[in-house]
């Protein structure tokens, strides 16, 4: 299915790549750009909202639930083979890491070994906290 890159889509996904690291509700997407912005021209909320869905469809954004509340944030997939490794997500300042594709695989075989399961690394996130929250909270490992 083909896209119109349209002059607000390029602002939107420019951003978006810049701040690969984020994951961003709405609200906190349109604030910022609008903060970042040298030309005060950036897409409308509702724009960003509408083009939001299209944009996770075609698998160049990820959507993920805030916390443990009812609210999605976003965030960009970074590289072309964003799908062929695990990621890991930092339930505390929302940051992404992506772990190498060695390790992900070590890990998948690991799991398939013990209990015959497949995981499926496009889809899977495993959460927890990043060295500096877990530092600023004292869970030290």
């Amino acid at each position: 299915m083909s896209h119109y890159q349209t002059g607000q889509r390029k602002m939107l996904l420019t951003f978006l790549k810049t701040h690969s690291d984020q994951a961003y509700t709405i609200e906190e997407l349109w604030e910022t750009m609008k903060e970042e912005s040298s030309c005060g021209q950036i897409p409308g909320k509702s724009t960003i909202y509408r083009m939001m869905p299209g944009l996770v469809e075609e698998g160049l954004v990820r959507r993920f639930v805030k916390g443990n509340s009812r609210t999605f944030v976003y965030q960009m997939v970074c590289g072309d083979h964003c799908d062929c490794h695990l990621h890991l997500k930092c339930s505390v300042c929302g940051r992404l890491y992506h772990m190498g594709d060695q390790e992900t695989e070590r890990l998948i075989e690991e799991v398939f070994r013990k209990h015959h399961f497949s995981v499926d690394e496009e889809k899977t996130v495993l959460f927890g906290h990043c060295e500096d929250c877990g530092k600023e909270e004292g869970n030290h490992r």
